[in-house]
């Protein structure tokens, strides 16, 4: 049995229930994100460079993840006129 492929195989109810945890967990990511990056700003001015300033960076590929992966959703409800 093949194996279907990306966001077809899904209903659209599913789809949009998805669609929307996703759109919630990267709001709440960026919003960590941006809190992070400001804590690794103070603690480098205030102590000097360390763990916390590499943090931010380490993140990014998974922030970038998350982009993708909402983007490709955004993309297939946009393809079945859901948005």
């Amino acid at each position: 049995m093949e194996k279907p492929e990306g966001l077809a195989h899904l209903s659209d109810e599913v789809l949009t229930k998805s669609y929307n945890t996703a759109k919630g967990i990267l709001i709440g990511f960026i919003v960590v994100f941006v809190l992070l990056f400001a804590t690794a700003i103070f603690i480098t001015i205030k102590k000097g460079f360390g763990v916390f300033t590499i943090l931010p960076i380490v993140f990014m590929s998974v922030l970038m993840s998350n982009i993708t992966n909402f983007n490709k959703l955004k993309e297939e409800m946009k393809n079945r006129n859901l948005i």
